[in-house]
């Protein structure tokens, strides 16, 4: 699955919590300044085309667009991607950096042991 630049992962984040939209009503979600109906297009058609959006014509000019994949399904996707072109497909080496490099506790690790076992 094609790792998301910030706009794309914005637009994509903006369909997993609204649902379907049209490109006006996505350009009136997205933070920051509005941005031009055209330039929104583009993004979308893009991510279509990865096939991460989905759209239904409800006329010939309108379309409504939705997440073809869930938020679930691309962290997945590029975690294994990033386990196996950075850790050697080691997951155990995956967690081990997370747990080095982000002071990960005692009592998370505990929680995370139980969350595995149960």
């Amino acid at each position: 699955m094609k790792k998301l630049t910030d706009k794309e992962l914005t637009i994509m984040e903006t369909l997993w919590e609204h649902g379907e939209q049209s490109i006006r009503d996505l350009i009136n979600y997205l933070p920051g300044p509005a941005a031009h109906f055209n330039t929104i297009a583009t993004y979308v058609r893009r991510l279509e085309m990865h096939g991460m959006i989905s759209h239904k014509e409800l006329s010939p000019k309108f379309y409504l667009y939705d997440a073809a994949v869930t938020r679930e399904q691309y962290i997945n996707a590029i975690n294994k991607d990033n386990v196996n072109k950075l850790f050697g497909g080691s997951y155990m080496s995956f967690i081990s950096n997370l747990v080095k490099e982000h002071d990960v506790s005692v009592d998370e690790l505990k929680e995370l042991i139980k969350m595995v076992e149960g």
